[in-house]
């Protein structure tokens, strides 16, 4: 590989990301000011530069320093799905899902997980009527539930984005009319 470097001044991205601390720019800010770039000569340059700024931001699909975090979503109907979608840019890791019931359960809920995109809507969330890619399903009477009983296997981390994301969804049967599922999500994000 050659020393060549491009002219820092002529890239457009150093001015407009020049305020802002490294580690507190968006992947959303990049991914503005990259998207118009096409795989071409003319935009070698840009290219090269892109390379450098996503190395720098860390964004290299390698775990983000002190990115991680556990983030709760609730579902209080039965008929309502959870969707575990990050920010537009944003590339999240799952490294471990919980569920909790409140209050107790009294008897069994079915559970199941999709992969899902935005262009599954679907008003009705029940497995009969959900189009999106089946990812796993369950019956429990227990209160509290682990990475490896929804998933049923060895869990495997995988990667979601705001374009392939996953949809949570309880029957809700065995938890009463004023209660709620808590889904806990474990991610690190690598951009």
């Amino acid at each position: 590989m050659s020393n060549y470097a491009p002219d820092p001044k002529k890239e457009r991205i150093y001015s407009d990301l020049a305020t802002i601390p490294i580690s507190e720019v968006t992947a959303e800010q990049i991914e503005t000011l990259t998207d118009p770039v096409t795989l071409s000569a003319s935009n070698q340059d840009a290219l090269i530069t892109m390379d450098i700024v996503n190395k720098a931001a860390m964004r290299d699909g390698t775990p983000m320093p002190n990115t991680g975090e556990i983030k709760s979503y609730i579902q209080t109907d039965g008929n309502v799905a959870v969707n575990i979608i990050p920010p537009k840019g944003e590339v999240w890791k799952i490294q471990g899902i919980s569920i909790q019931n409140n209050p107790n359960v009294t008897g069994t809920n079915a559970y199941y997980t999709f992969l899902s995109d935005p262009t599954q809507t679907a008003a009705n969330v029940t497995p009969s009527g959900n189009r999106d890619v089946f990812y796993s399903s369950f019956t429990s009477s227990s209160n509290l539930l682990g990475t490896e009983t929804i998933f049923e296997e060895v869990f495997q981390p995988f990667i979601i984005t705001s374009e392939m994301f996953v949809r949570m969804y309880s029957n809700m049967a065995a938890v009463g009319v004023s209660g709620e599922v808590v889904y806990k999500v474990g991610y690190l994000r690598l951009r």
